[in-house]
Protein backbone atom coordinates (compact mmCIF):
# COMPACT_ATOMS: atom_id res chain seq x y z
CA UNK A 1 0.00 0.00 0.00
CA UNK A 2 1.45 3.51 -0.91
CA UNK A 3 1.75 5.67 1.49
CA UNK A 4 0.15 9.17 1.78
CA UNK A 5 2.52 12.16 1.19
CA UNK A 6 3.18 14.44 3.99
CA UNK A 7 4.51 17.98 2.78
CA UNK A 8 5.08 21.21 4.80
CA UNK A 9 5.11 24.36 3.77
CA UNK A 10 7.42 26.96 5.86
CA UNK A 11 6.57 30.55 5.09
CA UNK A 12 8.84 33.26 7.02
CA UNK A 13 6.19 35.89 8.53
CA UNK A 14 7.11 39.05 7.24
CA UNK A 15 10.78 38.26 6.27
CA UNK A 16 12.75 40.76 5.11
CA UNK A 17 11.07 43.16 8.10
CA UNK A 18 11.63 40.49 10.78
CA UNK A 19 15.14 40.22 9.76
CA UNK A 20 15.80 43.50 9.45
CA UNK A 21 14.24 43.86 13.19
CA UNK A 22 16.66 41.54 14.49
CA UNK A 23 19.70 42.76 13.73
CA UNK A 24 18.71 45.92 14.12
CA UNK A 25 17.76 44.46 18.08
CA UNK A 26 21.28 42.97 18.49
CA UNK A 27 23.07 46.43 16.92
CA UNK A 28 21.08 48.03 19.72
CA UNK A 29 18.27 49.42 18.38
CA UNK A 30 15.93 50.53 21.62
CA UNK A 31 12.40 49.25 19.37
CA UNK A 32 11.43 46.33 18.06
CA UNK A 33 10.29 46.89 14.20
CA UNK A 34 8.06 44.42 14.31
CA UNK A 35 5.44 45.97 16.92
CA UNK A 36 5.53 49.78 16.01
CA UNK A 37 4.10 50.94 12.21
CA UNK A 38 7.25 49.92 10.12
CA UNK A 39 7.65 49.22 6.59
CA UNK A 40 10.86 48.33 4.52
CA UNK A 41 11.50 50.18 1.38
CA UNK A 42 13.15 51.80 -1.06
CA UNK A 43 14.89 55.43 -1.35
CA UNK A 44 11.78 57.96 -0.07
CA UNK A 45 13.13 60.43 -2.07
CA UNK A 46 12.51 58.45 -5.17
CA UNK A 47 9.00 59.22 -6.82
CA UNK A 48 8.58 55.27 -7.12
CA UNK A 49 9.23 54.07 -3.63
CA UNK A 50 7.38 50.67 -2.75
CA UNK A 51 6.76 48.57 0.24
CA UNK A 52 8.43 45.59 0.25
CA UNK A 53 7.26 44.23 3.76
CA UNK A 54 5.42 45.70 6.73
CA UNK A 55 4.68 44.86 10.13
CA UNK A 56 1.45 44.23 11.74
CA UNK A 57 0.78 47.23 13.30
CA UNK A 58 1.48 48.89 9.50
CA UNK A 59 -0.93 46.67 8.33
CA UNK A 60 -3.70 47.50 10.35
CA UNK A 61 -3.39 51.10 8.94
CA UNK A 62 -4.09 49.34 5.79
CA UNK A 63 -0.59 49.79 3.90
CA UNK A 64 0.20 46.73 1.28
CA UNK A 65 3.48 45.23 0.21
CA UNK A 66 3.95 46.68 -3.23
CA UNK A 67 1.97 50.09 -2.91
CA UNK A 68 4.01 53.39 -2.95
CA UNK A 69 6.02 54.96 0.11
CA UNK A 70 4.31 57.83 -0.57
CA UNK A 71 0.68 55.88 -0.39
CA UNK A 72 2.09 54.26 2.95
CA UNK A 73 2.70 57.31 4.10
CA UNK A 74 -0.49 58.98 3.50
CA UNK A 75 -2.82 56.37 5.18
CA UNK A 76 0.23 56.60 8.30
CA UNK A 77 2.79 59.74 8.68
CA UNK A 78 4.18 58.00 11.51
CA UNK A 79 5.34 55.12 10.03
CA UNK A 80 9.12 54.12 10.18
CA UNK A 81 10.76 53.42 6.75
CA UNK A 82 13.70 51.23 7.03
CA UNK A 83 16.26 49.76 3.94
CA UNK A 84 16.55 46.72 2.66
CA UNK A 85 19.56 44.76 3.83
CA UNK A 86 20.16 41.86 1.19
CA UNK A 87 22.94 40.32 2.38
CA UNK A 88 21.58 39.97 5.64
CA UNK A 89 18.31 38.21 4.32
CA UNK A 90 20.55 36.32 2.53
CA UNK A 91 22.56 34.65 5.54
CA UNK A 92 18.94 34.62 7.47
CA UNK A 93 17.68 32.55 5.18
CA UNK A 94 21.10 30.00 5.08
CA UNK A 95 20.57 29.98 8.42
CA UNK A 96 16.97 28.56 8.38
CA UNK A 97 17.73 26.38 5.63
CA UNK A 98 19.94 24.41 7.63
CA UNK A 99 17.62 23.71 10.69
CA UNK A 100 15.13 22.67 7.78
CA UNK A 101 17.62 20.23 6.40
CA UNK A 102 17.55 18.62 10.15
CA UNK A 103 13.99 17.55 9.65
CA UNK A 104 14.06 16.14 6.40
CA UNK A 105 16.17 15.26 3.78
CA UNK A 106 14.21 16.58 0.87
CA UNK A 107 13.98 20.25 1.30
CA UNK A 108 12.94 22.51 -2.00
CA UNK A 109 13.81 26.32 -1.47
CA UNK A 110 11.12 27.74 -3.01
CA UNK A 111 12.00 31.16 -2.28
CA UNK A 112 14.32 33.50 0.02
CA UNK A 113 11.93 33.16 2.60
CA UNK A 114 9.82 29.91 2.27
CA UNK A 115 10.71 26.02 1.52
CA UNK A 116 8.58 22.79 0.89
CA UNK A 117 9.76 19.80 3.11
CA UNK A 118 8.82 16.06 2.53
CA UNK A 119 8.33 14.41 5.40
CA UNK A 120 6.60 11.14 4.01
CA UNK A 121 7.83 8.69 6.22
CA UNK A 122 9.71 11.14 8.93
CA UNK A 123 6.98 9.69 11.23
CA UNK A 124 9.45 7.39 13.30
CA UNK A 125 12.16 9.49 13.45
CA UNK A 126 10.32 13.48 13.94
CA UNK A 127 7.11 12.15 14.97
CA UNK A 128 3.38 12.88 14.16
CA UNK A 129 3.17 15.84 11.63
CA UNK A 130 1.58 18.38 13.93
CA UNK A 131 3.98 17.80 16.46
CA UNK A 132 6.94 17.60 13.94
CA UNK A 133 5.72 21.13 12.90
CA UNK A 134 5.10 23.00 16.15
CA UNK A 135 8.56 21.89 17.19
CA UNK A 136 9.77 22.85 13.47
CA UNK A 137 8.52 26.57 14.27
CA UNK A 138 9.40 26.70 17.73
CA UNK A 139 12.86 25.59 16.91
CA UNK A 140 13.45 28.42 14.18
CA UNK A 141 11.86 31.23 16.76
CA UNK A 142 13.94 30.48 19.59
CA UNK A 143 17.65 29.72 17.52
CA UNK A 144 16.71 32.75 14.84
CA UNK A 145 14.71 34.79 16.57
CA UNK A 146 12.11 35.15 14.25
CA UNK A 147 8.82 33.20 13.01
CA UNK A 148 7.38 30.99 10.29
CA UNK A 149 3.91 29.35 9.58
CA UNK A 150 3.63 26.06 8.19
CA UNK A 151 1.30 24.55 6.36
CA UNK A 152 0.95 20.40 6.26
CA UNK A 153 -0.71 18.71 3.60
CA UNK A 154 -0.29 15.66 1.32
CA UNK A 155 0.41 17.84 -1.49
CA UNK A 156 2.91 21.29 -2.03
CA UNK A 157 -0.52 23.08 -2.94
CA UNK A 158 -2.26 22.76 -0.23
CA UNK A 159 0.41 22.64 1.91
CA UNK A 160 0.95 26.77 1.06
CA UNK A 161 -2.31 27.52 0.87
CA UNK A 162 -2.67 26.66 4.71
CA UNK A 163 0.34 28.41 5.22
CA UNK A 164 -1.45 31.48 4.48
CA UNK A 165 -3.87 31.26 6.89
CA UNK A 166 -4.30 33.21 10.08
CA UNK A 167 -0.39 35.03 10.76
CA UNK A 168 1.97 35.11 12.52
CA UNK A 169 3.76 32.24 14.27
CA UNK A 170 0.85 29.81 13.43
CA UNK A 171 0.46 25.91 11.79
CA UNK A 172 -1.99 25.07 9.57
CA UNK A 173 -3.67 22.30 8.24
CA UNK A 174 -5.12 21.86 4.51
CA UNK A 175 -6.45 18.07 3.80
CA UNK A 176 -8.29 17.48 1.06
CA UNK A 177 -11.57 16.34 3.91
CA UNK A 178 -11.09 20.38 5.02
CA UNK A 179 -10.67 22.22 1.56
CA UNK A 180 -14.56 22.49 2.16
CA UNK A 181 -14.81 24.34 5.77
CA UNK A 182 -11.20 25.60 5.34
CA UNK A 183 -10.34 26.78 1.49
CA UNK A 184 -13.61 27.27 -0.05
CA UNK A 185 -15.87 30.21 1.78
CA UNK A 186 -11.74 32.59 0.66
CA UNK A 187 -11.96 35.14 -1.40
CA UNK A 188 -11.05 33.54 -5.09
CA UNK A 189 -8.04 35.72 -5.09
CA UNK A 190 -6.38 34.26 -2.21
CA UNK A 191 -6.48 31.31 -4.61
CA UNK A 192 -2.55 30.32 -5.56
CA UNK A 193 -2.05 31.10 -8.95
CA UNK A 194 -5.45 33.74 -9.51
CA UNK A 195 -4.45 37.51 -10.11
CA UNK A 196 -5.78 40.51 -10.98
CA UNK A 197 -6.75 39.56 -14.54
CA UNK A 198 -8.34 36.44 -13.47
CA UNK A 199 -10.34 37.66 -10.84
CA UNK A 200 -11.96 40.25 -13.21
CA UNK A 201 -12.52 37.17 -15.54
CA UNK A 202 -14.37 34.99 -12.72
CA UNK A 203 -16.15 38.33 -11.83
CA UNK A 204 -17.97 38.31 -15.06
CA UNK A 205 -19.09 34.44 -14.24
CA UNK A 206 -20.31 35.56 -10.64
CA UNK A 207 -17.58 33.71 -9.27
CA UNK A 208 -16.15 35.54 -6.26
CA UNK A 209 -15.18 32.68 -3.84
CA UNK A 210 -13.02 29.50 -4.36
CA UNK A 211 -16.30 27.73 -3.92
CA UNK A 212 -17.41 29.04 -6.54
CA UNK A 213 -14.70 28.58 -8.93
CA UNK A 214 -14.58 24.62 -8.06
CA UNK A 215 -17.89 24.30 -8.58
CA UNK A 216 -18.07 25.33 -12.02
CA UNK A 217 -18.09 23.74 -15.00
CA UNK A 218 -14.35 22.69 -15.31
CA UNK A 219 -14.39 22.41 -19.77
CA UNK A 220 -16.41 25.91 -19.90
CA UNK A 221 -13.46 27.58 -18.00
CA UNK A 222 -10.60 25.57 -20.50
CA UNK A 223 -12.97 27.11 -23.60
CA UNK A 224 -12.75 30.57 -21.95
CA UNK A 225 -9.31 31.01 -20.61
CA UNK A 226 -7.71 28.32 -21.75
CA UNK A 227 -5.50 26.02 -20.37
CA UNK A 228 -4.99 27.93 -17.28
CA UNK A 229 -8.87 28.00 -16.81
CA UNK A 230 -8.50 24.01 -16.28
CA UNK A 231 -5.59 24.85 -14.05
CA UNK A 232 -7.16 27.17 -11.89
CA UNK A 233 -10.61 25.00 -11.34
CA UNK A 234 -8.16 21.93 -10.23
CA UNK A 235 -6.18 24.33 -7.62
CA UNK A 236 -9.85 25.01 -6.17
CA UNK A 237 -10.87 21.46 -5.93
CA UNK A 238 -7.57 20.64 -4.36
CA UNK A 239 -5.70 19.11 -7.30
CA UNK A 240 -2.16 20.31 -7.78
CA UNK A 241 -2.01 19.48 -11.80
CA UNK A 242 0.50 22.07 -12.51
CA UNK A 243 3.45 21.49 -10.13
CA UNK A 244 4.17 24.40 -8.00
CA UNK A 245 7.92 23.41 -7.68
CA UNK A 246 10.41 22.34 -10.45
CA UNK A 247 12.55 19.83 -8.71
CA UNK A 248 14.97 19.83 -11.03
CA UNK A 249 17.60 22.51 -9.87
CA UNK A 250 18.90 23.19 -13.71
CA UNK A 251 15.86 24.90 -14.23
CA UNK A 252 16.53 26.82 -11.25
CA UNK A 253 16.93 30.65 -11.45
CA UNK A 254 18.06 33.82 -9.53
CA UNK A 255 17.26 37.60 -10.65
CA UNK A 256 17.16 40.63 -9.83
CA UNK A 257 14.97 44.07 -10.98
CA UNK A 258 14.81 47.61 -10.51
CA UNK A 259 12.35 49.77 -11.18
CA UNK A 260 13.91 53.28 -11.94
CA UNK A 261 12.85 57.07 -10.48
CA UNK A 262 12.77 58.50 -13.97
CA UNK A 263 12.55 57.08 -17.76
CA UNK A 264 16.12 55.64 -18.66
CA UNK A 265 16.11 57.11 -22.11
CA UNK A 266 19.68 55.77 -23.11
CA UNK A 267 21.14 51.94 -23.44
CA UNK A 268 24.16 53.49 -21.90
CA UNK A 269 22.54 54.55 -18.92
CA UNK A 270 20.70 50.86 -18.74
CA UNK A 271 23.76 49.35 -19.22
CA UNK A 272 25.15 51.30 -15.88
CA UNK A 273 21.96 50.26 -13.97
CA UNK A 274 22.83 46.63 -15.21
CA UNK A 275 26.05 46.26 -12.47
CA UNK A 276 24.45 46.39 -9.30
CA UNK A 277 21.34 44.18 -10.26
CA UNK A 278 24.30 41.46 -11.60
CA UNK A 279 26.02 42.13 -8.65
CA UNK A 280 23.19 40.94 -6.84
CA UNK A 281 22.61 38.04 -8.68
CA UNK A 282 26.38 36.84 -8.67
CA UNK A 283 26.48 37.42 -5.31
CA UNK A 284 23.58 35.13 -4.37
CA UNK A 285 25.06 32.58 -6.74
CA UNK A 286 28.06 32.42 -4.77
CA UNK A 287 26.66 32.38 -1.32
CA UNK A 288 24.45 28.97 -2.85
CA UNK A 289 27.62 28.16 -4.08
CA UNK A 290 25.97 28.09 -7.70
CA UNK A 291 26.75 29.07 -11.15
CA UNK A 292 24.39 29.69 -14.36
CA UNK A 293 24.40 28.79 -17.91
CA UNK A 294 22.08 31.30 -19.05
CA UNK A 295 21.47 34.77 -18.50
CA UNK A 296 18.10 37.12 -19.40
CA UNK A 297 17.56 41.04 -19.19
CA UNK A 298 14.33 41.97 -19.38
CA UNK A 299 12.58 45.68 -19.25
CA UNK A 300 9.34 46.92 -19.20
CA UNK A 301 8.68 50.30 -21.08
CA UNK A 302 6.50 53.22 -19.77
CA UNK A 303 3.38 52.06 -21.03
CA UNK A 304 4.04 48.68 -19.17
CA UNK A 305 4.77 46.67 -22.69
CA UNK A 306 7.53 43.70 -21.56
CA UNK A 307 10.67 42.92 -23.66
CA UNK A 308 13.11 39.73 -23.13
CA UNK A 309 16.45 38.22 -24.86
CA UNK A 310 18.20 35.66 -23.74
CA UNK A 311 21.98 34.38 -23.88
CA UNK A 312 23.89 30.09 -23.15
CA UNK A 313 26.85 31.26 -21.64
CA UNK A 314 30.28 29.36 -22.93
CA UNK A 315 30.58 27.89 -18.86
CA UNK A 316 28.33 28.30 -15.61
CA UNK A 317 29.85 30.89 -13.86
CA UNK A 318 28.92 33.14 -10.77
CA UNK A 319 31.60 35.81 -11.82
CA UNK A 320 29.92 39.51 -11.27
CA UNK A 321 31.93 40.62 -14.47
CA UNK A 322 31.05 37.71 -16.51
CA UNK A 323 27.34 38.41 -15.79
CA UNK A 324 27.74 41.66 -16.59
CA UNK A 325 29.30 41.76 -19.59
CA UNK A 326 26.73 39.23 -21.09
CA UNK A 327 23.47 41.59 -19.48
CA UNK A 328 25.57 44.66 -21.63
CA UNK A 329 25.33 42.63 -24.62
CA UNK A 330 21.79 41.64 -24.14
CA UNK A 331 21.09 45.40 -23.57
CA UNK A 332 22.36 46.69 -26.25
CA UNK A 333 20.63 43.87 -28.51
CA UNK A 334 17.28 44.74 -26.76
CA UNK A 335 17.61 48.53 -26.87
CA UNK A 336 14.98 50.18 -29.65
CA UNK A 337 15.48 53.63 -28.45
CA UNK A 338 11.74 53.54 -26.14
CA UNK A 339 12.65 55.07 -22.60
CA UNK A 340 12.26 52.35 -20.17
CA UNK A 341 10.85 52.20 -16.44
CA UNK A 342 11.99 48.60 -15.24
CA UNK A 343 15.12 46.56 -15.93
CA UNK A 344 15.89 42.73 -14.58
CA UNK A 345 18.88 40.38 -14.80
CA UNK A 346 18.74 36.57 -14.21
CA UNK A 347 20.51 33.71 -14.58
CA UNK A 348 19.23 30.35 -15.37
CA UNK A 349 19.56 26.99 -15.70
CA UNK A 350 21.82 27.30 -12.01
CA UNK A 351 23.36 24.25 -10.72
CA UNK A 352 25.44 23.31 -8.02
CA UNK A 353 29.25 23.27 -9.72
CA UNK A 354 31.35 20.22 -8.50
CA UNK A 355 34.22 21.20 -10.41
CA UNK A 356 35.39 23.78 -12.94
CA UNK A 357 35.89 23.35 -16.90
CA UNK A 358 39.70 24.26 -17.55
CA UNK A 359 40.52 26.23 -20.40
CA UNK A 360 43.55 25.67 -22.44
CA UNK A 361 44.68 29.49 -21.60
CA UNK A 362 44.33 30.40 -17.84
CA UNK A 363 43.22 33.81 -17.17
CA UNK A 364 44.52 35.32 -14.51
CA UNK A 365 42.26 38.52 -14.60
CA UNK A 366 39.52 36.15 -14.32
CA UNK A 367 40.83 33.92 -10.53
CA UNK A 368 41.60 37.65 -9.64
CA UNK A 369 37.93 38.94 -9.90
CA UNK A 370 36.58 35.23 -8.46
CA UNK A 371 39.20 36.58 -5.69
CA UNK A 372 37.35 40.16 -4.93
CA UNK A 373 34.05 38.92 -5.47
CA UNK A 374 34.58 36.57 -2.40
CA UNK A 375 36.40 39.20 -0.64
CA UNK A 376 33.45 41.64 -1.38
CA UNK A 377 30.92 39.30 -0.50
CA UNK A 378 32.68 38.37 2.95
CA UNK A 379 32.64 42.76 3.66
CA UNK A 380 29.15 42.98 2.96
CA UNK A 381 27.54 40.15 5.11
CA UNK A 382 29.75 41.47 7.53
CA UNK A 383 29.73 45.00 8.00
CA UNK A 384 26.36 45.44 5.77
CA UNK A 385 25.37 46.45 2.35
CA UNK A 386 26.77 50.26 2.15
CA UNK A 387 30.42 48.66 3.18
CA UNK A 388 31.84 48.52 -0.29
CA UNK A 389 30.62 50.36 -3.86
CA UNK A 390 31.83 50.32 -7.01
CA UNK A 391 32.90 53.20 -8.05
CA UNK A 392 31.26 54.08 -11.25
CA UNK A 393 27.85 53.45 -8.98
CA UNK A 394 28.76 57.07 -6.80
CA UNK A 395 27.50 58.55 -9.15
CA UNK A 396 24.03 57.23 -9.11
CA UNK A 397 22.61 60.87 -11.62
CA UNK A 398 24.13 59.23 -14.22
CA UNK A 399 26.58 61.55 -16.24
CA UNK A 400 29.29 61.21 -18.51
CA UNK A 401 31.82 60.81 -15.95
CA UNK A 402 30.14 57.77 -13.88
CA UNK A 403 29.41 56.16 -18.01
CA UNK A 404 32.65 56.34 -18.74
CA UNK A 405 33.96 54.44 -15.75
CA UNK A 406 31.44 51.96 -15.95
CA UNK A 407 32.45 51.46 -19.62
CA UNK A 408 36.19 50.68 -19.05
CA UNK A 409 35.03 48.55 -15.82
CA UNK A 410 32.89 46.73 -18.47
CA UNK A 411 35.60 46.26 -21.23
CA UNK A 412 38.54 45.26 -18.92
CA UNK A 413 36.74 43.43 -16.70
CA UNK A 414 37.58 45.18 -14.10
CA UNK A 415 37.93 44.65 -9.94
CA UNK A 416 34.48 43.61 -8.60
CA UNK A 417 32.85 45.88 -5.96
CA UNK A 418 29.51 43.85 -5.07
CA UNK A 419 26.70 46.81 -4.46
CA UNK A 420 23.93 44.47 -3.62
CA UNK A 421 20.10 45.49 -3.94
CA UNK A 422 17.32 42.87 -2.83
CA UNK A 423 13.94 41.61 -3.64
CA UNK A 424 10.24 42.60 -3.01
CA UNK A 425 8.66 39.72 -1.02
CA UNK A 426 6.50 37.39 -3.11
CA UNK A 427 6.62 39.36 -6.04
CA UNK A 428 8.70 39.07 -5.28
CA UNK A 429 9.19 37.65 -4.88
CA UNK A 430 9.97 39.64 -2.18
CA UNK A 431 14.93 44.89 -2.15
CA UNK A 432 15.97 48.18 -2.75
CA UNK A 433 19.47 49.79 -3.30
CA UNK A 434 18.02 53.03 -3.71
CA UNK A 435 15.41 53.05 -6.13
CA UNK A 436 12.80 49.68 -6.13
CA UNK A 437 14.77 46.78 -6.81
CA UNK A 438 13.26 43.31 -6.34
CA UNK A 439 14.82 39.78 -6.89
CA UNK A 440 13.57 36.43 -7.24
Amino acid sequence: MMREKVIFHVDVNSAFLSWSAIRALSEGAKEDYRKIPCVVGGDESRRHGVVLAKSLPAKKYGIRTGESLFEARRKCPEVLVIPPDFPWYVERSRAMMEILKKYSPDVIQYSIDEAFLDMTGMEELMGPPLQAAYRLKDQIRDELGFTVNIGISTNFLLAKMASDFEKPDKVHTLFLDEIREKMWPLPVRELFSVGRSAEKKLAKYGVYTIGELASMDRNRLVRDMGLPGGVIWDYANGVESSPLTQRDTRDKSYGSSVTTSEDVTDCEDACRRLMPLCETVAMRLRLDSMKVSTITVQVTDYDFRKRSHQKSLPAPTDVTAEIYEAACELMQELWNGTPVRLIGVSGGKAAKEEYEQLSLFHDPKKEKQKKLDRAMDSLKLRFGDGAVVRASLLEQGGGRKGMAKAKLEHKMKGTERDKTGGRAEKGPGKGADGTDTDCY
